[in-house]
């Protein structure tokens, strides 16, 4: 992938701690591997979700085994952001990347915002209106239904 591998575990403090310092010096190369951990905790999340969605009733259901599917979500989310599943760590490095040009480009000017004095405001309070009479076109109308209603005539 690159000259610095992701950290091997959502558990690898070591390699996230060596991450945060490559990325002071390596900063195209950070972005990548943050963006791919990123995906990693959206995966996740939206394991976790979907699990939340299932039912969950059973004989065989305990606290330890959701415990243990947790931790099988993390490693699986941190493996599948590795091989770029969804396609996000891609989406994201190349918005940074548009918004990094972007910056360089664009230069904020602190100028004052010119008032026009030509437009005139609107009255706070005036002269009252006469309300206006609502009609309503005919094509809207509804005409009233015959409703003949059901009797119990026939059953006893």
């Amino acid at each position: 992938m690159s000259d610095f591998d992701l950290p091997k575990s959502s558990l690898d403090f070591a390699g996230m701690g060596a991450l945060r310092g490559q990325a002071q010096r390596h900063e195209e190369k950070a972005t990548r591997e943050t963006a791919t951990q990123f995906e990693a905790m959206f995966i996740q999340m939206m394991l976790k979700s979907m699990r939340e969605a299932t039912d969950k009733e059973g004989l065989m259901t305990s606290d330890h085994e959701e415990a243990f599917q947790e931790m099988y979500d993390r490693e699986l989310s941190v493996q599948l952001a590795k091989r770029n599943t969804l396609g996000v760590a891609d989406m994201l490095v190349k918005s940074i990347d548009r918004s990094k040009e972007a910056g360089a480009a664009y230069k904020a000017k602190a100028e004052p915002m010119t008032i026009k004095p030509e437009q005139e405001a609107l009255p706070l309070s005036g002269p009252k209106a006469s309300p206006i009479e609502l009609v309503r076109p005919e094509k809207f109308n509804v005409k009233p239904r015959s409703v003949t209603p059901v009797t119990d005539a026939g059953v006893e």
